[in-house]
């Protein structure tokens, strides 16, 4: 319990940090626009804040980033690329009663999928920022922040996993798609300079 308190207080200092310079799609956006058309000149380009798990104080937490727009989605006290994953869609396998974790997800809503076998009801989170599907959880969300705070007494009415899609998150933030994209542009635009 010790530990899960010195992970929260980093995590608020965390929360702080990225506050203070945060970095939103539409700055993303209006950033790599203003790159491709040419209006802002490559030297006054302000390099962009990433941020990763070496921002943090402790190796005791790893912050897993949105792959689309590289907002902070996940933070757990384990490396998610060591869990087991779901045959059914290759995610990720989150145990609730086990693994300490924290969601920086929005919920989805409840969506309704066909197996082989049965129809699975999904309760579904998504980025705050692009709103793209991250995970879900077969529990409701009730019972899912049950879990989360680490009330484990309570009766659930399914498995206590949280499933997380494969290609959804990053562990460094430079690596999603819009991040990536706009670090081309700025190497293409140094390469016609360079001309």
């Amino acid at each position: 319990m010790q530990d899960e308190e010195k992970i929260l207080e980093q995590l608020k200092e965390l929360d702080k940090a990225q506050d203070k310079n945060p970095v939103t799609l539409a700055s993303l956006k209006n950033l790599k626009s203003a790159i491709y058309n040419r209006d802002v000149d490559l030297q006054t380009v302000v390099k962009l804040r990433t941020l990763n798990e070496t921002t943090l104080k402790s190796e005791n937490i790893k912050i897993y980033f949105c792959s689309l727009c590289g907002k902070k989605a996940i933070g757990a006290n384990i490396g998610l690329d060591t869990l087991p994953t779901r045959r059914s869609d290759n995610s990720i396998a989150i145990n609730l009663k086990q693994i300490f974790i924290r969601l920086f997800l929005k919920q989805e809503g409840i969506k309704y999928i066909k197996r082989s076998n049965c129809v699975e009801k999904q309760y579904r989170w998504c980025c705050e920022e692009c709103g793209v599907h991250v995970a879900y959880q077969c529990v409701s969300y009730e019972e899912g922040a049950e879990l989360i705070q680490g009330n484990s007494d309570i009766q659930l009415s399914n498995k206590p996993y949280l499933y997380v899609l494969n290609d959804a998150i990053v562990l460094n933030q430079q690596f999603s798609k819009l991040h990536s994209e706009i670090a081309k542009l700025k190497d293409q635009m140094e390469y016609e300079q360079l001309k």
